[in-house]
């Protein structure tokens, strides 16, 4: 019995190979799609999974005004949280970012990335295994360091690291702890050590990153509240007693509200748009593709029911004869879903080989280093094919299964209206799916191509920045290069600010013009900043280095904080002052003496911010905020240039430092490069899903025409002409066509303006894409269809009517 079955299926395959391989090659895309959004998200969600505590820790955000989130912390807020919130076991504070610098072992000098300067308590909250040494004996001194176990090798190679000296930041550390780090962590540092000494403690200087330990079960809720009432207590009511102004008035202008963001979100769904300090994950890409690798599955899904039910007639008298040789129901419904379940068999073999293919391509596209050897995702999809082969399954074998032996062995096949109306049904919805993803990619096409040459008021043409990685003097190294380097007939301007064109160390405070305070961000620079950059200056001058007022109390403000502060007509002269406090006094009053054209600082997925603009002299401190100068040079010689500009920086700027100079044009494109990969991504699948869904309208067309032959040799017999059985052949899949189109523009508005939401920069809804969608989906079908009808109307007739 096994080995017949076997014969008609083969047999049966054979006859249509068509349809087995437009259903098996959908399946596979669709599949390999999945398997790989799996992977990717595997390889996102392993992110502290391996952390112990990740249940109880928490890292400590801020609410700003305005839904502004800030990921740092004060450095005394931790301390009170701990003291008097009794859920709260342990709390680490940390710089918010890696630190880089030479180390020195004995005559040996190393370049080390990935330094995290903190509290000694970093292995209560992220206990790495030890390997040698103690966590104790870390935390005994601040000249203690802990190495990775990857760094203690490349430091000591073989020896025993614990017990070593090393050198660097200008000081001379003892190794007391060698660590391990098992999979992937929010930190992963190669050197963990202490902050030299107890950071300055103040309720409004928010610099470093705040983790905090619980217990187990906490109510994240309550956590919040109690987190918001210690802020009361210690941060408005005496500020709002200082000012002289109610406490609800104080928290209005400078409200501080407390949110304690679960260490498993912090990866992916973490509400501040700043990069961890091992990067951030992309969740809204992971769950666009998520979607787009269903939909391609269930659009295969749709096909694979489709054709096989339209071949259903050609089986009709195989079902007759089973079930006159007393084949049961039940038994025939078994073997025709096994058939599917085997083509869904195949479908998996060949998608996991395509991964395997296509695997090396995306780690590169994406920058990840994905593997197809996880078990767990390699069950999931093989769970998933499975259940999709049977879903698949049920509707084809029912519908053969249901065939009544007398009729069928007679010739007589009834087409159901309801069958064929859920053909219809499923066809039209193919052709929903096809349209949104041809509008979808238009629209993407359209904001990316916006975002690429969209004016953002500033020219980056022929500018380098070069970070500064060494942490001793860099603003006076930058002083020093600035009178060198300019001589070099090539380089036109050297300049520098904190707040860097395409994201990078920003800061702000709350600056206030009469009754009006705004937070604000504090863009330090040279001189010649705007200038070099290009940047207009639409009302007032810029800052000059022969008025010494220019360096000490007057500033430009750019024209978001003018709008906000209601002096935009005339802003020069207006007195400002900011949130800063020296030595317990309140600060300078500023004087604005131009205002700037707003330009973008980071991605158009941003708000321009409202922006101060100071000499760094103005506020002298920032100057520990300085790590990058920017050159612009001649477009000649472009090469010897960067040659002369290494020499000179290895030699006397940071000797044994890496020199990556980057243009500014190209480090601004990566703020929109996700939505790049967006559009290539989504024009991928598009091309994909239109391509399955063409072959299965050839498919489908083919076995509909190949059944109304008769119908077509009656019609040509009686006169008909060949344009006339070809719209009679056309006319049904182009209603479906309409009528999916109908459905067609509001689905595909709705997801799209919601995806053009994530901008605030963006274009206008376009109606090109709405209107000619639907054309080209009439095009095809004309195209697929009317070939074959074409085709049929060349019938010949004696065949089809010898026995009428």
């Amino acid at each position: 019995m096994l080995q017949t079955w076997f014969k008609i299926f083969f047999r049966n395959q054979q006859k249509n190979w068509l349809n087995i391989v437009i259903n098996v090659s959908g399946l596979t895309l669709g599949l390999a799609g999945l398997l790989i959004i799996l992977l990717y998200l595997k390889d996102e969600e392993i992110y502290n999974a391996s952390n112990p505590y990740k249940n109880q820790v928490y890292k400590v955000l801020h609410k700003m005004g305005e839904n502004e989130i800030w990921d740092s912390s004060t450095n005394i807020e931790g301390s009170y949280y701990k003291a008097e919130i009794p859920e709260i076991q342990e709390c680490y504070l940390s710089q918010s970012s890696y630190e880089s610098i030479v180390v020195e072992i004995g005559k040996k000098k190393i370049y080390t990335q990935k330094i995290l300067k903190g509290q000694a308590t970093f292995f209560d909250v992220f206990p790495f295994e030890i390997i040698a040494g103690s966590t104790s004996k870390f935390k005994e001194a601040r000249n203690h360091v802990a190495l990775s176990d990857k760094q203690a090798e490349l430091f000591f190679g073989k020896r025993k690291a614990i017990g070593k000296t090393i050198d660097f930041f200008g000081r001379t550390f003892m190794v007391t702890t060698v660590y391990k780090i098992e999979g992937k962590h929010y930190f992963m540092p190669n050197i963990v050590l202490q902050f030299k000494e107890k950071p300055r403690e103040d309720w409004g200087s928010f610099s470093n990153t705040l983790f905090v330990k619980t217990s187990l079960n906490v109510n994240k809720i309550e956590l919040d509240k109690k987190a918001l009432a210690i802020w009361h207590k210690n941060s408005v009511l005496p500020g709002a007693k200082a000012e002289g102004i109610t406490p609800e008035l104080f928290f209005e202008k400078y409200g501080t509200t407390t949110y304690f963001e679960p260490l498993n979100d912090i990866r992916l769904k973490s509400i501040s748009k700043n990069t961890t300090h091992e990067g951030k994950g992309n969740y809204q890409l992971i769950k666009i593709l998520l979607a787009l690798s269903v939909l391609l599955i269930i659009i295969s899904c749709v096909n694979f029911i489709n054709l096989t039910t339209a071949s259903a007639t050609q089986r009709a008298k195989e079902v007759g004869v089973k079930k006159t040789l007393g084949l049961s129901k039940r038994v025939m419904i078994f073997q025709y879903a096994l058939e599917v379940i085997l083509q869904g068999f195949i479908a998996l073999l060949f998608s996991l080989l395509l991964v395997e293919l296509v695997l090396p391509s995306f780690n590169d596209f994406m920058n990840k280093d994905i593997s197809i050897l996880e078990i767990d995702v390699l069950v999931k999809i093989s769970i998933i094919a499975l259940i999709v082969s049977f879903c698949i399954a049920s509707i084809p074998s029912l519908y053969l299964s249901s065939f009544k032996a007398v009729e069928v062995l007679k010739g007589n096949i009834s087409k159901s209206k309801n069958k064929v109306f859920a053909r219809n049904i499923m066809l039209g919805f193919q052709f929903l799916i096809s349209g949104f993803f041809l509008i979808g990619s238009l629209v993407i096409n359209k904001q990316v191509n916006y975002m690429t040459h969209k004016d953002l008021g500033f020219n980056g043409e022929q500018i380098i920045m070069i970070p500064m990685t060494g942490t001793i003097n860099k603003y006076k190294k930058y002083q020093l290069a600035k009178k060198e380097l300019i001589k070099h007939p090539n380089i036109e301007t050297l300049t520098s600010n904190n707040f860097v064109i395409g994201g990078g160390s920003a800061n702000s405070t709350n600056f206030a013009h009469k009754e009006i305070n705004v937070q604000s961000f504090i863009n330090c620079m040279d001189y010649n900043y705007l200038n070099t950059m290009d940047i207009e200056i639409i009302k007032g001058r810029d800052l000059q280095e022969e008025i010494a007022s220019d360096s000490i109390t007057n500033v430009l403000i750019n024209e978001s904080l003018a709008k906000k502060m209601n002096i935009y007509e005339n802003p020069i002269g207006k007195k400002i002052s900011s949130g800063f406090r020296q030595s317990g006094k309140e600060d300078k009053q500023l004087e604005v003496v131009g205002m700037v054209k707003d330009y973008h600082i980071e991605g158009l997925d941003t708000q321009i911010g409202p922006t101060v603009f100071t000499h760094w002299n103005t506020y002298s401190s920032m100057k520990r905020n300085f790590w990058i100068m920017q050159l612009k040079i001649k477009p000649d010689n472009v090469k010897e240039t960067l040659s002369f500009i290494e020499n000179y920086w290895r030699k006397n700027i940071e000797q044994g430092y890496p020199f990556n100079p980057t243009f500014l044009n190209k480090r601004f494109a990566r703020t929109h490069k996700k939505y790049e990969k967006q559009e290539t991504l989504f024009f991928i699948i598009t091309s994909i899903i239109i391509l399955i869904a063409l072959l299965g309208l050839f498919a489908l067309a083919t076995l509909t025409i190949q059944q109304r032959l008769k119908e077509v040799a009656i019609r040509k017999t009686l006169g008909a002409s060949v344009k006339e059985i070809m719209f009679q052949l056309i006319k049904s899949f182009l209603k479906i066509t309409v009528v999916a189109s109908v459905f067609l523009v509001p689905f595909a508005y709705y997801f799209m303006q919601n995806w053009l939401d994530n901008f605030v920069y963006k274009i206008e809804m376009p109606l090109l894409p709405y209107l000619i969608t639907p054309v080209i989906l009439v095009i095809l079908v004309f195209v697929v269809v009317g070939l074959k009808a074409y085709n049929a109307t060349k019938v010949d007739l004696i065949k089809y009517l010898k026995f009428e």
